[in-house]
């Protein structure tokens, strides 16, 4: 028996919809927070102000000039969802790319970023807190599961940037680019 499916037109235009992200503003702070949903990853980037960034490093340790400088980072709350039902998804932020007048570079890894801040004087408490509190570099996510962090993007603050995320579902390699990200402005 074959499956035959067909499409009516609205409901063809609605699934194109779905791969773009939904962008709102909080009425109270005007940040902003895109959500996207493909496939089975669902995923929501939710602007940080760089001094609620910079403010909860300076609470857990960091030096005041490690603090700032990762809190210029065009910091995002990032959540990561499978939404799916039945397959595993890997998300691997080394394989983002950020796009920014026409250049494309990765973003800073968490690690690279730990290891220069530890030759710098980061106490380990502090470097432990940046490990907890930010996104994963490389997680697995199975139906059901999410997980939440920041990430620094690297531009600075007030800026924009095209984001090419890369995943994996079912060990197959996916790719889709969010364009326009802002980065929240000093306050």
């Amino acid at each position: 028996m074959r499956l035959i499916l067909s499409c009516v037109l609205p409901m063809c235009l609605a699934a194109v919809v779905q791969a773009d992200p939904q962008r709102e503003a909080d009425p109270d702070s005007g940040l902003i927070r895109w959500r996207l949903s493909l496939s089975a990853l669902r995923l929501e980037l939710a602007q940080r102000l760089p001094d609620q960034t910079r403010g909860f490093f300076l609470a857990r340790g960091f030096p005041a000039a490690l603090a700032d400088d990762y809190a210029r980072r065009c910091v995002f709350q990032t959540i990561g969802r499978n939404i799916g039902d039945s397959m595993a998804i890997t998300l691997d932020t080394r394989l983002w790319r950020i796009r920014r007048a026409g250049r494309i570079r990765p973003i800073a890894a968490k690690a690279d970023l730990l290891q220069a801040w530890s030759a710098q004087g980061l106490p380990a408490n502090a470097a432990l807190a940046f490990r907890w509190a930010t996104f994963p570099s490389e997680q697995t996510f199975q139906p059901g599961d999410y997980n939440w962090g920041m990430i620094g993007f690297g531009p600075k603050p007030g800026e924009s940037f095209d984001l090419k995320l890369v995943w994996f579902e079912a060990g197959k390699r996916k790719t889709h680019w969010i364009r326009q990200l802002i980065c929240a402005e000093e306050r």
